[in-house]
Formats: structure tokens, C-alpha cells, sequence
């Protein structure tokens, strides 16, 4: 009995450490990621596309407050206006390959997006808000810096591994875990 409960603080422990703890400041981390820096491409674009981009990071970041606030319905709700607010951005005066990359981010973002707002169970668009950020963090990265800066933060305890989102504000707030692990995670670069 006695090595079970050893056992249990041990994890606890454990766990507590990987997260930070709920009493201790979110870890900040100001080092860029070294792959994901070498691996985004730079597109050039005007402050009409940017602010129109900035508009739908507006919605993205309603999005994950609804997540984080654990609220399935609202996160159904917003999800339509990502969408809307996707649409909005004009990506005509793009070169080619700018155009090409925007597009393929669109697909991926509208997709999720539409996912999320038929889904009911929160843990489901937590799912999916997970590639849906990975593609938006593919566009601030490729078409940035915009007008603030924005965090890219990571969770190292989603499902199997760890995952990404993006933040305007420096402080955790974790849409993937909502109240269970707020302040879990780091900021892991600026962009």
C-alpha cells in the first residue's frame, strides 16, 4: 500500500511538472523553433490583405476562448464566422505561390472550421481546432508580422504528443484543456 501511494505523488508530481502547475506562472519561452522557422515560407503582401488576414485571426482567437472556456455551443457558433471571415480576405494581388499556399491554408482552415460547427462534443473540436491552428500558424508565419505580435504557444499534453495555437496575449490559456490544465503550456516563439 505504502509503494502505491509513493507511486501516486510520483505521477502527480510528474504530471504537475510537465504542466507547471496551476499556482506557478506559464513558462515563456523566447526561443524560435529552429524546424518550424526553417521550414515556413515568406510571402510578401499589402496592409489590405494583412488587415483582412488580422480580422480572421480576430475570429480564430474567439474561437479558442470558446474552447477554452470549454463551451461547445459558442465554438460552434464562431466557427461559421472564421469561415465568413476567411472568405473575406482577397488574395488576388498574391504571386502565384503566395496565392497557392493561402489557398491551401483556406482549404484546411473552412474545412475544420465547418467540422467544429456541427459538432456538439467539445473534446471532438478540440480535435480539430488542433489542425485548424496548424494551418493558421502556417499563414501569420508565411504573411507576417502583422500589426501585433502574436504567440505561438504549445500544450506538451495533447492526446499523444503535444500541439500548437496561436495567442495575442503572452499568457497561457489552453484551448485544448480548458479549466482541467489552463496554464498549461509555453509560449514556444513570436511571430
Amino acid at each position: 500500500m505504502k509503494s502505491l501511494s509513493l507511486s501516486i505523488i510520483t505521477l502527480l508530481v510528474l504530471f504537475l511538472t510537465a504542466c507547471g502547475g496551476e499556482t506557478q506562472e506559464p513558462e515563456t519561452i523566447a526561443t524560435a523553433d529552429p524546424v518550424a522557422a526553417e521550414e515556413a515560407p515568406a510571402f510578401e503582401s499589402g496592409e489590405e490583405f494583412k488587415a483582412q488576414l488580422e480580422t480572421a485571426l480576430d475570429s480564430y482567437f474567439q474561437l479558442s476562448a470558446a474552447l477554452v472556456e470549454t463551451s461547445s455551443s459558442t465554438a460552434a457558433e464562431i466557427a461559421p464566422v472564421l469561415i465568413s471571415s476567411m472568405q473575406a480576405v482577397v488574395s488576388e494581388d498574391l504571386d502565384d505561390d503566395a496565392r497557392a499556399f493561402y489557398s491551401e491554408a483556406f482549404e484546411t482552415i473552412t474545412i475544420r472550421a465547418n467540422t467544429i460547427s456541427q459538432l456538439t462534443d467539445v473534446e471532438e473540436q478540440r480535435y480539430h481546432f488542433e489542425y485548424l491552428s496548424e494551418s493558421m500558424i502556417d499563414l501569420v508565419e508565411a504573411f507576417g508580422p502583422l500589426s501585433y505580435t502574436v504567440y505561438v504557444q504549445r500544450c506538451p499534453m495533447v492526446r499523444d504528443g503535444s500541439a500548437d495555437w496561436l495567442s495575442r496575449e503572452s499568457g497561457i490559456l489552453n484551448p485544448y484543456h480548458g479549466d482541467r490544465m489552463l496554464r498549461c503550456g509555453s509560449i514556444v516563439r513570436e511571430i
